[in-house]
């Protein structure tokens, strides 16, 4: 979502993370291989590129967040192909090949030490399953990757503290695939409190729906809402009424991935973000640098 939905540059003015110029050409270089995989003809591809071009040349992307800047592209996209899940399949494999290391995933986090801690890890290992953000990702590796990686930032021990003082938290999901990630981490939190999970309403990106919740049984684990957004990130005051009320309601908050942190950073709420960094750009600004793992507590 740029910063995980598209590899992006981007600045904090007056502490309101905001997309910044190099946010372009990471944009052109996702609508290119999203009409390389959806569009046949190369004619079309290259009418429906000057169209985007030709939309973003319009915009003031200094004006919004990164995931915002990007949905005006995919709103072209989406009108000019009449396509409106651009992710539909991909996902749907995501999610099958994310089942098939379920098993494999629960025997980790059974054998740990601290099983919380290690259904931490392994749902950060799951962020890298972002089309947006990378082409290319390896699932299996990566997960061995960050078995054995130290944080660049850990707040577990608050995270830990905070648990044991809430009743309801509220997960707010990133990507298909990763979901089932997600799920082994649930199910460790739901043998103490209560967990809500947040899937997008409307399809952006690889971003989770409620079919793919459905598709790996997290619908049977717990209660799965929508949010009410419709591109890469999540901003509450635009929420669905029902996920206003629980967001209020919240003691926690665990939110995945790259864009909803630049969309819910500033919010004054005991959020956790889970996310690996992807972006070099977004590294120089944060002070992170791309592959780092990161659990942080909302400032």
């Amino acid at each position: 979502m740029i910063f995980s939905k598209i590899s992006v540059c981007f600045w904090y003015n007056e502490q309101v993370m905001k997309a910044f110029l190099e946010c372009i050409s990471c944009i052109i270089r996702q609508t290119i291989e999203i009409l390389r995989r959806i569009v046949r003809s190369e004619k079309k591809r290259q009418r429906i590129l000057a169209a985007v071009i030709g939309k973003m040349a319009k915009v003031d992307i200094h004006k919004m967040s990164p995931p915002e800047a990007t949905k005006y592209a995919h709103d072209e996209i989406q009108r000019i192909t009449g396509i409106k899940d651009l992710y539909k399949e991909p996902k749907k494999q995501n999610n099958r090949e994310a089942l098939q290391l379920y098993p494999y995933l629960k025997r980790l986090v059974r054998k740990a030490r601290d099983p919380l801690l290690m259904a931490v890890r392994l749902a950060i290992a799951g962020n890298i399953i972002d089309y947006g953000a990378l082409a290319e990702f390896d699932i299996k590796h990566t997960v061995k990757d960050v078995l054995g990686k130290k944080f660049a930032v850990s707040d577990y021990k608050r995270f830990r503290r905070d648990l044991k003082k809430t009743k309801l938290l509220l997960y707010i999901g990133d990507n298909a695939g990763e979901i089932v990630f997600d799920r082994v981490l649930i199910e460790e939190l739901i043998k103490k409190i209560e967990v809500v999970f947040v899937v997008k309403s409307k399809p952006v990106l690889n971003d989770v729906l409620m079919e793919d919740a459905k598709m790996v049984g997290l619908d049977k684990v717990v209660k799965v809402i929508k949010s009410g957004s419709d591109f890469a990130g999540t901003i509450p005051s635009k929420g669905t009424k029902e996920f206003k009320e629980l967001y209020k309601s919240a003691e926690m908050v665990i939110s995945k991935g790259q864009g909803n942190f630049e969309t819910l950073d500033q919010e004054k709420k005991n959020i956790y973000f889970l996310l690996k960094m992807k972006c070099p750009s977004l590294g120089r600004v944060t002070g992170f640098k791309a592959g780092d793992i990161i659990l942080k507590r909302s400032r």
